[in-house]
């Protein structure tokens, strides 16, 4: 009683943000920065919980040992899962409504969601910790226990008990999906009212529209944009400052389909793209070896057409059964390698935001919240992460090909092999830009300086529209047997003088984070370019192992000797050394 006592004084009280880390954020050409105008990067996790066990007991000591440990790993960010029905139990009904109260308790429910949201964002907020909160599930599902339901009663007969006035049957499927009338009716209302309620809260980075992962008939492309633009406009319209993010079509990844309103018709209400990759599900194609290489990054490249920030909404190793080359069990070593690769392609890319899927059931660990069985890279790039200067939506390079030749799943055909090279190169962040915003748009290219063209499957208004581009284009026929020649240029013509690398490092303070993306040890020199040593110390990777000491300052040009096992992360970091 007294618990909840407390939750529901927090719940009526004016919000506190005096004094908290954060600042609220803003977009300004394509880029996630504060209100200061410095770039953040928000490296995250999913709560997991925060949509299940956490909404039925609304108990803060829940969520306080984890959001310590989640800071303690050094994630800025959550995105917080939520069940629409805690916050809209009924059509029109809202936590602020007179029947609000009584409604809950007719599923049987407590009462004090609100305060035990508001409370687990403000705690964030006082651990350095950013909120994206977005709807996990709707409430269509009659028999949902984590909303008043009983899932013992399914397929009895019985009514369900669960909050799901949105639930409509599918005979075909033998399941409840939700009504896409209300869905589009009511979505929208309740994102507004949550975006009224968090009004000017600086710790809520942005709000999610429409959904989690959203499939159905409103994914088509007309009622898609439609939808997407009416969540947009609704956030908006109750916290004008308020970011909002975009989750795509078909499991966010848009493996299957690729629709130009998940790519670049986007509302303009929208800030950024929240898209969903797993690796298992959405690079079966490639091969382990593949995937560590260059599958993330060629995916990433999708989404660059619309120049606004690009996040990842969701990513990690739980769905990586779902491939061929990855059945039994997998040692810790590959499950890193899985992570790491994501990381390093993801930061090379521009990627603003990474959430991993998720803090508690997905990402190993230990009960003191120590990352384990291949989580424990997560760490080691979260510095560098936060640190990186990188954007896709300011790419100087676009890479022109057919949606047939995007290298569907991973598959190493044109676009990956591309993709590879450019890695390889040096030269990314780059965006793959397809012939329909080509044709719909005469400005699409723009913006880049150097334009790579595939000439498979393009069609001829394509062609046209780009021997119309004042601005280099390089060819490339079927084969790719000029791929090496066409990159070199490009390098020569973006002013790249670097040599190639498999290495991608990531840089901080003290510290760089390196991924090799070879099958081969890597065992020379290399230039880290380190900031921040002190003026004599030594360089130490994660075991504490000293692999170099000297003078700081070298370490901004001078190539050292380093030795990397395949696919590896290695976290360096400078120690200096004590004043005599």
């Amino acid at each position: 009683m007294i618990k909840m006592l407390k939750m529901l004084l927090a719940f009526v009280a004016a919000p506190v943000f005096a004094g908290l880390p954060l600042k609220p954020l803003m977009v300004r050409d394509g880029e996630l920065l504060n209100t200061d105008g410095t770039p953040v990067r928000l490296y995250g996790v999913n709560l997991f919980q925060s949509h299940l066990h956490w909404s039925r007991k609304q108990d803060p000591e829940l969520y306080e040992p984890e959001l310590q440990a989640i800071a303690e790993n050094g994630f800025n960010a959550v995105r917080m899962p939520l069940h629409m029905g805690w916050f809209e139990p009924k059509p029109g009904v809202f936590p602020d409504s007179p029947e609000y109260v009584n409604i809950l308790k007719s599923h049987r429910l407590p009462t004090g969601a609100m305060a035990f949201y508001d409370g687990l964002i403000q705690r964030a907020g006082e651990l350095g910790i950013y909120v994206i909160p977005e709807f996990h599930e709707l409430p269509s599902d009659p028999y949902r226990y984590f909303v008043g339901g009983w899932e013992q009663d399914r397929k009895t007969g019985k009514t369900g008990t669960a909050i799901g006035w949105m639930a409509q049957w599918d005979e075909k499927r033998k399941k409840h999906v939700p009504n896409t009338k209300l869905a589009r009716r009511e979505v929208p209302k309740a994102l507004g009212w949550l975006s009224s309620h968090w009004r000017d809260n600086p710790i809520v980075a942005g709000i999610e529209v429409p959904w989690n992962e959203p499939r159905g008939p409103l994914t088509e492309p007309k009622p898609f944009l439609e939808l997407v633009e009416a969540c947009a406009n609704a956030v908006k319209a109750a916290d004008p400052g308020r970011l909002v993010f975009m989750d795509c079509v078909d499991w966010g990844a848009m493996v299957n389909r690729l629709p130009d309103e998940s790519l670049w018709r986007i509302p303009e209400a929208v800030d950024g793209l929240f898209p969903h990759f797993y690796p298992g599900m959405h690079s079966g194609s490639s091969g382990p070896d593949g995937t560590w290489q260059a599958t993330m990054a060629n995916w990433a490249s999708w989404f660059g057409g619309a120049g606004k920030v690009v996040m990842v909404g969701e990513y990690g190793i739980v769905e990586m059964k779902r491939a061929k080359y990855w059945q039994g069990d997998r040692s810790a070593e590959e499950k890193a390698r899985t992570f790491g690769a994501c990381v390093a392609q993801w930061h090379e890319m521009g990627i603003q935001g990474l959430f991993c899927w998720a803090w508690q059931g997905g990402i190993p660990g230990s009960k003191t919240g120590k990352l384990t069985d291949g989580a424990e890279v997560l760490p080691r790039w979260a510095a560098p992460f936060k640190a990186s200067r990188r954007v896709l939506a300011q790419a100087r390079l676009a890479v022109v090909c057919s949606k047939r030749q995007r290298s569907q799943y991973g598959a190493r055909r044109n676009l990956w092999r591309i993709s590879d090279g450019l890695i390889q190169a040096g030269l990314t962040p780059f965006c793959t830009i397809f012939p329909e915003q080509i044709i719909a748009r005469k400005d699409a290219l723009k913006r880049f300086t150097v334009v790579i063209a595939l000439r498979k499957d393009l069609p001829a208004d394509a062609v046209t529209a780009l021997d119309e581009v004042e601005k280099t284009i390089l060819w490339l026929n079927e084969g790719l047997p000029e791929l090496q020649e066409t990159i070199a240029t490009a390098r020569r013509l973006l002013g790249q003088s670097a040599a190639p690398s498999p290495v991608l490092i990531g840089r901080a303070s003290g510290q760089a984070t390196i991924f090799l993306r070879s099958p081969t040890a890597f065992n020379g020199p290399i230039v880290l370019a380190i900031p921040g040593c002190a003026r004599v110390g030594a360089l130490r990777d994660h075991t504490g192992t000293v692999l170099w000491q000297g003078e700081g300052s070298r370490l901004l040009s001078q190539p050292i000797p380093l030795t990397l096992p395949p696919w590896s992360t290695t976290q360096l970091t400078w120690h200096a050394q004590a004043k005599p």
